[in-house]
């Protein structure tokens, strides 16, 4: 099973940020073991659209598709995120351990700009 981790840095109005997610799907559903690690704005993504349920958050047809969401805890933190506030099945990372998941990986993808 191919191994893809793929950085996402932009907040979810970034046009792109959906695109991602069915790419990021799309990679589960081939059979990869997908890990999106969050951090900076992209962040964002795992706070629920106001008025709808906890479910309701721009990442979490990854988490339903199967693939792993790790989280940036400095960047995370700063923005209001801690560990009592994330979603179920969301961790907290660090970039160190960024490095070691991209040097791990068969494929890393960065979402950067």
């Amino acid at each position: 099973m191919p191994r893809v981790v793929m950085l996402l840095m932009k907040s979810p109005e970034w046009t792109p940020y959906a695109t991602v997610v069915r790419l990021a799907r799309s990679f589960v559903t081939a059979g990869a073991h997908l890990t999106v690690f969050v951090m900076d704005d992209a962040i964002l993504g795992l706070v629920p659209v106001h008025g709808r349920g906890p479910d309701s958050f721009p990442l979490f047809p990854v988490l339903l598709a199967g693939g792993e969401i790790a989280v940036c805890q400095s960047t995370a933190e700063i923005r209001g995120l801690g560990p009592g506030t994330l979603p179920a099945k969301v961790r907290f990372e660090t970039q160190v351990q960024l490095g070691q998941l991209a040097g791990s990986a068969d494929l890393f993808l960065p979402f950067t700009t």
